[in-house]
C-alpha cells in the first residue's frame, strides 16, 4: 500500500517548514506505515493538476494538505475534481455550519467568498472540522494505472496544524488501520560517540545476517544529526510474535557490537537518559557554561522531574565573569587561555564548589564563525568534569555552524556525564 502526501501552498516553497509532512510521517511510522513520497507544490493550478496526477498513477493514498480555504489561491477541491472529471456541488449541511460559525464571532452575515468552502466533490464523504470552517473530504475512486482500473482513495485536509491534527486522527488513521494488511514495526536507535561511517561498517554484518537488501521483512536507515547517529530499522511480517522476536534480536546484536555507545531508543534523548541515571544513583549535577551560554541547562530542564537532580547553571561568557563567579585564576587566562583544558577544569572546579551537587560539567570554547586561529580554530572546544574524586577535562573538535557547534558540545557534556554514571553503576 503505496501513501503519498501533497501539501499545498507557495509559502513552502519560499523556505516556510512543512509541519504537517512531519506530523502525518511519524503518525504513520507510529502505525508501522510509511510515506513512500511527499510533494511540495505552489498554488498554481496547473502544477497541482500535474501533481494530482501523477500521484493517481502511482499511489493508493493520497493525503493532500492545505488549499481548502475560501481565496482565489485556495484551488486544491476544485483542481482534484477537475483531474477526476468530477462535478462540484454545494452542501447545504456544511453552508449552515459556515454560517453558524461567522454569526457565532458576531458577523453579520457570512462573507461571499466564504461560500467556497461548501463546495464538495460528487461522491465524497464529508470529513467534519472542529477547529475551522473548511471541511475535509474522503473520496474512493478508480483510476486507470498500467492499463487497468485500480481504486484509489483520496483525502483533502485543511492546512493550519490545528485543523489538520485532529481531522487526520480521528478519519485518516482509522481508515488506515482497517487497510492495513500485516504488521510492521519501527524501531530507532540512538547512538553517540561514533562516527557515522564507523557506525556503518560495524553494523554491517548484522544488517547482512537479518537479510538487509534481499528480505521485504527488514529494512534499515542510518540517520547523522549534531553527533547523534539513529539506526532505524523496521520489521514487518504477519505473526506478531515472530516480529517482536526479530526485533529483540536486532537489539542485543546492535548492543554487542555498539555497546554503550548506544545511549537510547525511540523518544530518549541525551538530556533524559542522563537525567535517568542521575535519578537511579540519587546524584545531581551543575553547570557552568560559556560558549553553551545556558543551552545544557535548557536541555536537562526540558526534561520533567529534572529539579530532582539538576541544581543550578552558570554563564560565565566573559573572562571577569569566570573569575568573578567561578574562581578561575587571572594567571591560568592569560597563560592558557578562556580555551583551554585548563580554563575548563577551574571552571567545573568552580561550579562543583559553588553548587555542591555531586558532578558539575563546564563548557568552554568558539563557537564561530569568527574568533579561530591556527592553534586554536573554529569549533574548538573544552568540556570539564568535576566530581568528588577529580577533575578532568577533554577536548574536541566540532565542524559546522555556531549553532550546530553549540549543540554539539551540549551532546558531548551529556553523553559526558552518562558515560561516568554508567562506570559508576558498573
Amino acid at each position: 500500500m503505496k501513501i503519498e502526501l501533497i501539501c499545498t501552498g507557495s509559502e513552502l516553497l519560499a523556505g516556510k517548514i512543512n509541519t504537517n509532512a512531519a506530523c502525518i510521517g511519524s503518525r504513520l511510522s507510529a502505525m508501522g506505515l510509511e510515506l513512500s513520497l511527499v510533494t511540495d507544490v505552489g498554488d498554481r493550478k496547473q502544477d497541482l493538476l500535474q501533481e494530482f496526477k501523477r500521484a493517481f498513477e502511482r499511489s493508493d493514498i493520497i493525503i493532500t494538505t492545505g488549499g481548502l480555504g475560501p481565496t482565489f489561491d485556495d484551488i486544491t477541491v476544485e483542481t482534484a475534481a477537475e483531474c477526476l472529471n468530477l462535478e462540484l456541488y454545494a452542501d447545504e449541511k456544511i453552508l449552515k455550519l459556515i454560517k453558524e460559525h461567522f454569526l457565532k464571532h458576531a458577523a453579520a452575515s457570512i462573507p461571499k467568498i466564504n461560500e467556497r468552502q461548501a463546495n464538495i466533490i460528487s461522491g465524497a464523504k464529508i470529513l467534519e472540522n472542529r477547529f475551522g470552517t473548511a471541511p475535509g473530504q474522503m473520496l474512493h475512486f478508480e483510476f486507470e494505472t498500467g492499463g487497468k482500473k485500480c481504486r484509489k482513495t483520496l483525502f483533502l485536509l485543511p492546512g493550519p496544524p490545528v485543523e489538520m491534527k485532529p481531522m487526520f486522527e480521528s478519519s485518516v488513521e482509522p481508515f488506515l488501520r482497517n487497510c492495513s494488511t500485516g504488521i510492521r514495526k519501527n524501531v530507532v536507535l540512538h547512538v553517540f560517540g561514533i562516527a557515522e561511517s564507523s557506525v556503518e561498517e560495524m553494523i554491517k554484518p548484522v544488517m547482512k545476517e537479518a537479510g538487509f537488501g534481499d528480505s521485504k521483512s527488514v529494512e534499515f536507515g542510518i540517520l547523522a544529526s549534531k553527533s547523534i547517529i539513529d539506526i532505524k530499522f523496521s520489521v514487518s511480517g504477519t505473526d506478531e510474535l515472530i516480529v517482536d522476536e526479530t526485533i529483540n534480536n536486532l537489539k542485543f546484536r546492535f548492543g554487542n557490537v555498539l555497546k554503550d555507545n548506544i545511549f537510547g531508543c525511540g523518544a530518549d534523548t541525551l538530556a533524559s537518559v542522563a537525567g535517568r541515571l542521575l535519578l537511579e544513583n540519587k546524584k545531581t549535577v551543575s553547570f557552568a557554561e560559556s560558549c553553551t551560554a545556558g543551552m545544557a541547562a535548557a536541555a536537562i530542564t526540558d526534561v520533567p522531574g529534572s529539579s530532582l537532580y539538576f541544581k543550578s547553571s552558570v554563564i560565565a561568557y566573559s573572562n571577569e565573569s569566570k573569575m568573578k563567579l567561578l574562581g578561575v585564576k587571572e594567571e591560568t587566562l592569560a597563560r592558557f587561555g578562556a580555551v583551554s583544558g585548563e580554563t575548563a577544569k577551574e571552571m567545573a572546579e568552580g561550579i562543583f564548589k559553588l553548587s555542591d551537587s555531586d558532578y558539575a560539567l563546564s563548557a568552554t570554547g568558539i563557537a564561530g564563525p569568527g574568533g579561530g586561529t591556527a592553534e586554536k580554530p573554529v569549533g574548538l572546544v573544552y568540556i570539564g568534569f568535576a566530581d568528588e574524586k577529580k577533575t578532568e577535562s577533554f577536548k574536541f573538535n566540532f565542524y559546522g555552524i555556531r549553532k550546530d557547534v553549540r549543540e554539539k558540545t551540549v551532546n558531548a557534556a551529556l553523553d559526558l556525564l552518562r558515560r561516568k554514571l554508567i562506570a559508576k553503576r558498573s
